[in-house]
């Protein structure tokens, strides 16, 4: 099962939720903070219940704006989801604003790009069942060739 969590800062709730929309359109399941209640908590606390909300999630689109470099959390999950070897991308309206780190990684720019990473997300879901036994190292395999893929099929 394909789950996303959509990573970005409160000011970019609206944008956030059109990601979300256009990523369940394509049939995945997604997890978005902003209609969460139980993230009234701050520090400790709403690290460990990202953590258990991750932990709930195997792929991670990053919503950047020029809001993100005030945000403490976004970066933090994605080193979250890169640690854990994720499927990892970024939305952004314009590349005005990824860091050179985030283009490691698919950048997506619009509706047609967020199709492209569910096809291709739901293509390495298949590859990824069809494998005997899946171990760290060939989630992080998979993720890498998904990233390598993806980012040429965007061009």
């Amino acid at each position: 099962m394909i789950k996303v969590f959509i990573s970005h800062k409160n000011t970019d709730t609206y944008i956030a939720n059109r990601v979300a929309e256009r990523v369940r359109y394509n049939g995945l399941e997604v997890y978005l903070d902003s209609i969460d209640r139980a993230l009234v908590k701050d520090g400790p606390d709403l690290a460990d219940y990202l953590l258990q909300r991750l932990g709930e999630c195997n792929q991670l689109i990053a919503v950047i704006s020029q809001e993100t470099a005030k945000s403490w959390w976004v970066p933090w999950e994605i080193g979250v989801g890169s640690e854990k070897g994720f499927r990892l991308a970024s939305y952004s309206s314009t590349d005005d604003y990824i860091p050179d780190y985030l283009k490691k990684w698919p950048v997506l720019h619009s509706n047609k790009d967020i199709d492209l990473y569910c096809e291709y997300s739901k293509r390495a879901d298949v590859a990824m069942s069809t494998e005997r036994f899946v171990t760290a190292s060939k989630t992080m395999e998979s993720a890498s060739k998904f990233h390598k893929e993806l980012k040429r099929a965007l061009r």
